[in-house]
């Protein structure tokens, strides 16, 4: 197809000649681009606001991509082509080609996006379409190729012009001669930045033409599968330029490194680094006092764990401006798997003081890097030994007070109000500790870690403290530390089978991790086989009705479980290291379904024992064979407490649950929607407010959505109106008869359904019900397990980035899909889990818990950006001191490029007065559980901090392992049992 003839006179030619290399001819192919410019004609009269607003976004997208294009040009034109014609070089072709490597082509692909744009403004009037052509322009693996090697290259290529602008006077003036000619004095560097720019700019632009997009619009899908297809190639970027910056990484230290024998550990291809920090080492004496400290790199790989101070610069050695020019004098390396960190202040059970805590801790870094010689700095343990010294004299003074009531006489300074003024100062002294307490364990890590067996041979080890230099690095880096060790377990050896497109295997760090398995049922009363389970993520209110803005303690997991004529409840408390049922009680009825129903939120006139007051408690909702809605309260140290129980119309059979603040609906067997509203002291009514006939199938499904309850019955999808309750549009999910739905699972402006036969999930648009993908999961996993068993959906779920499938034949399938919201659609091959029920995956539960404070933080993400490259770091923590971080940021944020940053959990405080003794570390489960947050690091390799992970729970018969040998299994091995998986959110 010939290109387009340019329109004259108003259109610019602009062509383009694509030089190769030998070696990149199978790449890329040589291309002339003649181009028109894109000119919006003029505005027509009797347009809308929406119309006129959506046509200025358009100019600035073409005004923006004119200006990136012809910023492209000016690096081939002004710098690559004059440096190759010039005598002498300055630069030789080999670096050359290195510093403006792949250029040509990110500007081939826009050239070809710019005839497109051209084509589509020329006819916005009658169109007004735009998401398409990104659609078309950038789901092309070009453009991944494309830009995904210049980013990964631009550190290189900025390292080789900082050492020839400081090796060569003629390059820097060639630099500075070009830069004063320009109209704008943009220098190379901000010219070369543009394209890690260019995403994080397209997707504001295309997020503001899609706010301004009513739905209905033609535009609105389009534009939302461009974000969704811009937010992907982003955030591959992001993977292959973290993978990229690992594998420098481990080159630049092994060749820093003074250790022969490490050189040669590091090379080993099966290691990689996960992340390096710069932390201050803190020396205490045996009373607590502060010796010494010193600056000292760790460098956590995925089984070791090394210690170095950094070597210092010159400033005359001109290598010094690149990475390489460090050199790392080793202190010691220990086995990952045996590092143990120890905190102090937290109780077994993890709870906190009620006290509240200052929100952000003083600058305890900046005071240990500052130590003088004449002054004693304490450390944590004579601080708790100063706290335990004050409690007894509190009590010592409680027995003194209650020996002055006795005295029969009046004696002067002896008396009650003398005694109270006792009380009230020790108080206020052990308030004053508690903070120091504190503030000494913000940014504190102390580390068990093995050392040379003594004489006997007997283990020994040792002790390292260090600080970070903010609370969010230190959260980030133990976070970082359990997810390493967990992966090391031998259970996470081989978890999943996952190939991916290109045939090589998926890196552990990405595979969700297997915590541990357990039974839920005891053992005489194995017969019971799990049906359903709901996650309470939060605790009842603290006294006074106020409510923390931090989880106090982890939620519980609620389990039903099922005989032939009975239910079961099992409650599983994450609490300790490992899952553990702390309550099980029989019902009357077989259970089908529960749902978790959050607490009301508190209001300032609320008394706590008022019935309002007492309402405000999460609860958890049972429905049943018999056709009964049970409501149990569900908070910390509840023990069976039902609140309320009553029959559906007819005592029809309840097949599912889904709630909002106000309503409770429940889909029944008789094809019917029963809603329930809640009344003024927090109860529900026991009569439904309206039944909704959708049809005579069982209604097998509920999902929420924004504003819709959505409604399966037998192959149709209702989408019902939480307003009126009234039937606003229907869905044919399949069009074959006798496909019934079974489950479905919404995220973004997407809805996954499952069928109770069959192994296809389909992919529906939730505002335009459009059919947008099908998934076969019996692919990957008869990849896996011999022969052409008949397969099934049993359980669904869409969690952070990922679309998890149980099966009927015991296996969970993990599909790839956006983390950002938006359409969830496959975007590659499933991992199938070696870890597998004897049977059916009943369910698949999300476990996090969700601080209140973020529950109306808005859900639309930032795009993905790209963070300055070191030097140009705006926030990069100073060297003469430290500050805490001030501030979080959205959850789904994405930073393209950026250097191995790190994963953090928000802050948490510990307890000074529930325990006073140290704890171990030791994968707490409560660590594992907090809502994916992000906020601020400091140091080094922690400027911008993500999220770590979210734990998933399955529930099924049994647990067997897959790929070996197969044994007996023995009667207990078969009882109801969960999985616990932990989900790695990697960090950008």
């Amino acid at each position: 197809m010939d290109p387009p003839e340019p329109p004259a006179p108003a259109a610019r030619e602009s062509e383009v000649k694509y030089g190769r290399n030998n070696e990149e001819q199978d790449l890329f192919i040589e291309v002339d681009c003649r181009h028109p410019e894109a000119v919006l004609t003029p505005m027509p009269e009797g347009l809308s606001q929406q119309q006129v607003v959506r046509r200025y976004i358009l100019g600035s997208i073409v005004e923006s991509e004119k200006k990136y294009v012809e910023a492209l040009t000016r690096i081939l034109e002004q710098y690559e082509r004059p440096l190759s014609e010039m005598e002498p070089k300055v630069l030789s072709d080999r670096k050359l080609r290195v510093v403006f490597r792949r250029v040509k082509e990110v500007l081939q692909c826009h050239c070809m996006f710019q005839i497109a744009l051209a084509s589509r403004v020329a006819e916005w009037d009658s169109v007004e379409m735009i998401g398409d052509v990104f659609v078309a322009s950038f789901s092309k693996s070009m453009v991944l190729d494309a830009y995904s090697e210049y980013v990964n290259n631009f550190s290189t290529a900025v390292a080789i012009l900082k050492k020839t602008c400081a090796t060569k006077p003629a390059f820097l003036e060639f630099l500075k001669q070009t830069q004063e000619s320009s109209p704008d004095r943009v220098t190379l560097y901000s010219l070369m930045m543009k394209p890690i720019q260019r995403f994080p700019q397209f997707i504001l632009l295309l997020q503001d033409m899609l706010k301004n997009t009513s739905r209905g619009h033609p535009d609105r899908l389009p534009l939302q599968m461009a974000l969704t297809e811009l937010e992907t190639l982003a955030d591959k970027l992001n993977e292959r330029k973290r993978d990229a910056d690992q594998r420098c990484e481990m080159k630049q230290i092994a060749k820093a490194i003074n250790e022969r024998y490490l050189n040669k550990l590091l090379s080993s291809g099966n290691r990689y680094l996960i992340r390096s920090d710069d932390m201050i080492e803190t020396v205490y004496n045996d009373r607590g006092e502060v010796t010494k400290t010193k600056e000292r790199r760790l460098f956590m790989l995925n089984d070791v764990l090394m210690c170095a101070t950094v070597g210092a610069r010159t400033s005359h050695d001109s290598s010094a401006l690149t990475p390489t020019s460090q050199r790392y004098l080793l202190k010691w390396s220990v086995p990952l798997g045996h590092v143990e960190v120890i905190e102090y202040g937290r109780s077994a059970g993890g709870s906190e003081l009620s006290r509240g805590a200052a929100p952000h801790p003083p600058g305890s870094l900046a005071v240990v890097a500052g130590v003088k010689p004449h002054k004693v700095y304490m450390g944590p343990g004579q601080l708790y030994q100063d706290l335990q010294n004050l409690l007894h004299d509190l009590n010592v003074v409680g027995q003194i007070t209650q020996l002055i009531g006795d005295l029969k006489g009046h004696y002067q300074n002896l008396s009650q109000s003398v005694a109270h003024d006792w009380t009230s100062g020790l108080q206020r002294l052990i308030l004053n500790k508690e903070e120091e307490i504190r503030a000494a364990g913000w940014c504190r890590v102390q580390l068990q870690l093995p050392g040379k067996p003594d004489r006997s041979g007997r283990p020994a080890f040792f002790t390292a403290v260090f600080s970070t230099f903010t609370p969010a690095v230190k959260e980030s880096w133990i976070s970082s530390l359990k997810m390493a060790k967990l992966a090391l377990e031998e259970e996470n050896h081989m978890g999943w089978f996952c190939v991916e497109d290109d045939g090589n295997q998926i890196k552990k760090e990405r595979h969700p991790l297997l915590v541990g398995h357990m039974p839920v049922t005891v053992a005489k009363q194995q017969e019971f086989k799990i049906e359903c389970a709901a996650y309470n993520p939060e605790l009842s209110l603290s006294s006074g009705g106020q409510s923390d803005s931090r989880p106090t303690a982890p939620g519980f997991l609620w389990i039903g479980s099922c005989t032939s004529q009975m239910g079961q409840i099992a409650i599983v408390s994450f609490q300790n290291s490992t899952p553990k049922v702390i309550e099980c009680f029989n019902v009357e009825s077989r259970i089908l379904c529960m749902v978790h129903i959050p607490a009301d939120e508190p209001s300032a006139t609320v008394e706590p024992e008022t019935p309002v007051g007492k309402a405000l408690v999460p609860t958890i909702c049972l429905g049943t064979e018999e056709g009964s809605i049970s409501v149990y309260k569900s908070s910390q140290g509840s023990k069976k407490v039902r609140l309320q129980h009553f029959f559906t119309p007819e005592k029809s059979t309840v097949m599912s649950l889904a709630c909002t603040p106000r309503s409770l609906y429940a889909g029944l067997v008789d094809g019917a929607v029963a809603v329930y509203a809640k009344a003024e002291d927090g109860s529900w009514d026991s009569e439904p407010q309206k039944v909704v006939k959708l049809g005579v199938l069982p209604v097998r499904s509920l999902v929420m959505t924004e504003d819709m309850l959505w409604a399966a019955s037998g192959g149709q999808v209702f989408i019902i109106c939480v307003e009126t309750h009234a039937v606003e549009n229907q869905l044919e999910a399949h069009q074959d008869e006798g496909m019934v739905v079974s489950h479905m699972a919404v995220a973004g402006v997407g809805i996954w359904v499952a069928f109770t036969s069959g192994s296809m999930l389909r992919l529906f648009h939730t505002e335009t019900l459009q059919h947008l993908q099908d998934i076969n999961i019996a692919t990957p996993v008869h990849h896996l397990l011999p022969g052409h068993q008949r397969l099934s959906v049993t359980s669904l779920l869409v969690c952070y980035g990922l679309l998890m499938v149980g099966t009927s034949l015991g296996v969970v399938v993990a599909l790839p899909v956006p983390r950002l919201q938006g359409i969830p659609k496959v975007t590659g091959r499933g991992m199938v889990s070696y870890h597998a029920h004897n049977g059916p995956v009943k369910f698949l539960v999300v476990a996090t818990t969700v601080p209140k404070t973020d529950r109306d933080k808005p859900r639309d993400s930032p795009p993905p950006g790209m963070e300055p490259p070191d030097g140009e770091q705006k926030d990069e923590v100073p060297s003469d001191g430290a500050r805490p971080c001030l501030g979080q940021r959205s959850p789904d944020s994405l930073w393209l490029g950026g250097s191995l940053g790190s994963v953090t959990h928000g802050s948490e405080l510990s307890s000074s007065t529930a325990s006073l003794g140290p704890r171990s570390e030791d994968g707490t489960m409560y660590d594992l559980l907090r809502h994916p947050g992000m906020a601020p690091g400091g140091g080094r390799r922690a400027r911008r901090a993500r999220v770590s992970s979210v734990l998933v729970a399955t529930g099924g018969q049994g647990h067997r392992r897959l790929g070996r040998k197969a044994r007996p299994q023995r009667p207990e091995e078969l009882a109801s049992s969960i999985m616990v998986w932990q989900i790695p959110l990697l960090s950008v």
